[in-house]
Order: C-alpha cells, then structure tokens, then sequence
C-alpha cells in the first residue's frame, strides 16, 4: 500500500465523545462513535444488521454498543457478541457483525480511516498538527453549506482576503498583489506569503483536512474541515495558546467565537455559491501563479484519489 492510498481524517473533537453513543454523519454515512471500556473511542455503521435501527439510540455495556431496537450487543471491531432473545447458548452468525470504522485519538480529535481495508496494526501513523503540541485550546463549531474541498482551499487561498474580508482580515491590505511559495512538508505542505524582504507568515496543511497559521510563538490558529456530506462541513475552529489560567480560558474562548464568527461567517456565501461543489471536479477551472497553495492541494487530491482507485474496495474521500 503506498502513502497515499488511504488517509485519516479528524472528523470530531475529543470534547464530545464521553460515555454515551455519539451519532454523526461523515462522508454522507451515519455513523456512532463511544468510547470502550479503556477510554478507546470505536466506531460502527450506524445501523444495526439485525432490522436497521440506529445503534446510536442505544447504550454502551461492558465497552460494546447494545442496539435499543432488540438489544444486540456490538464490540469495537463489529463482533456481535450477544442476543438476548435467542439466549446464551446460541451461536452467533458472523453476518451479524456491524460494518466497523477504524478510529484513533490524537491531540484532541477522533480520526477515522479512509482507505483501503487492512489489519489495525498495519494501519500508517495518524498525522500530527505542526506547532500546536504543547499548546492548550478554545474550540468553537459551525457548520458550512460547502463540500470539505472548498473549504480547505478557502482558507489556503491569501488572495480572497481583500475582498470577502474587506471588512476584517484584508481591510488594511491596499495591494492585492500576492506571491506565494509552497514547500513540501511531512504531513502535507507550507503556504508561504512572499514580500521583497522574505516570508511575511506561512499557513500548514495537514492532508487532508487541517489548516493551521502560526501567528506567534505559543499562540495559533486552526480549522479542521470534517466531511459532512456533498453540501456541508462541520468546521472545528480553534485558537491555540499557554494562557492555562482559569481566569483567561473563558475570554479565549469567547475571543475564538467572536473573532471565528465574524472572520468565516464572510466566507459562507462565496462557498456556497461555487460550482461545482467538491473541488475534485474542477479541473476546468484557471488557476493563477497566487493560487500556488490551492494548486498543492489539488495535486495532493488527484495523487491520492488516482491511488486508491487502484485499490480494491474503493471508499469516497
């Protein structure tokens, strides 16, 4: 299996996974996330094989997820492991397992794999967030009326800002001139703002659905994209800092909601608005040098989309 033939998404933050069943919809799939017996987050199709109800509705026993409907009880790997009505001496079909997602937890979002079937162990390393390891954070959500690919080229993009953030982040930009190098990196690649005297500041992409501006040291910002379906994305927005003071965690959170709202409430209405709605289709679409960073994701995209359509069992991404 190559790199690039699979990849893991952060489609939820650590915060709302606790004891009971979560239902979410990623990927235009229901799915239901809970935590086993060890604090592990799991996750199943959230449909029960037995007559389609959601798992989600149910309740979490001994680490497994019992569904509401009959009371067929799942493990993490999709095993189902009892049913009540048929008693404890009956043997199980292994049809009856539930369709099972892998998922890992990495600094404070649940990642789900996308990709080709292969044993757990087998699976690559979850990627890592660069510059925001020993950093506390404020989250806020929202929800976006655009497919994930618009979203992580909008905020990739330096040259929108003069003009859908005339009236926030580009109000003091009189030239619109923008020149953009783009370095490779571990987990993705570095969008760097050129001017005569050197890089102005830079922006990561985490492939395939993270970005990240360093502002300061010991001080960032982020927005992570979860594919919610076509037309929507659930955007976790966060500011990154030391202020671990009981006394200033409240104000950076309400400064992350304000500042997020005010800042990508802007971009709304312009994502909505493109056609077609998931960047992967179009290709049609004249791209300029000041698009360099847009231009790396897309190449990131087509690598991985051609890569996993070599492989058997392909899954949307």
């Amino acid at each position: 299996m190559t790199p690039l033939s699979g990849h893991w998404y952060a489609v939820l933050s650590s915060r709302e996974l606790g004891s009971a069943p979560v239902a979410k919809e990623r990927f235009g799939q229901r799915l239901v996330f809970w935590r086993d017996t060890d604090g592990h987050p799991a996750c199943l199709l959230d449909l029960c094989p037995h007559r389609g109800a959601a798992l989600s509705l149910g309740e979490v026993v001994n680490g497994a997820i019992a569904c509401p409907y009959h009371g067929f009880q799942f493990a993490p790997d999709g095993r189902c492991l009892r049913v009540p009505a048929e008693g404890e001496d009956w043997t199980i079909p292994d049809q009856f397992s539930a369709r099972a997602m892998p998922v890992r937890e990495s600094q404070a979002f649940i990642w789900l794999w996308r990709g080709p079937a292969v044993p757990h162990d087998a699976l690559p390393a979850v990627p890592r967030q660069p510059g925001v390891g020993d950093l506390v954070h404020e989250e806020c959500v929202q929800r976006w009326p655009a497919h994930y690919t618009r979203c992580m080229e909008g905020v990739l993009d330096h040259s929108h800002l003069p003009f859908v953030h005339r009236k926030t982040l580009g109000r003091r930009m009189q030239d619109p001139t923008t020149r953009i190098r783009v370095d490779d990196t571990e987990g993705g690649f570095r969008a760097n703002l050129l001017q005569a005297d050197g890089v102005r500041h830079h922006v990561d992409c985490t492939y395939p659905n993270i970005w990240t501006q360093l502002l300061v040291d010991g001080y960032a910002m982020s927005a992570t994209f979860a594919p919610v379906d076509d037309s929507h994305t659930k955007v976790y927005c966060r500011v990154h800092h030391r202020f671990d003071w009981a006394l200033l965690r409240p104000l950076m959170r309400l400064w992350c909601r304000v500042s997020n709202w005010l800042v990508f409430h802007e971009d709304q209405a312009v994502l909505d608005s493109q056609r077609p709605r998931s960047a992967d289709d179009a290709a049609h679409e004249k791209l300029v040098p000041s698009d360099a960073a847009v231009l790396a994701f897309r190449k990131l995209r087509a690598k991985h989309r051609a890569e996993l359509s070599a492989q058997p069992g392909v899954v949307k991404v």
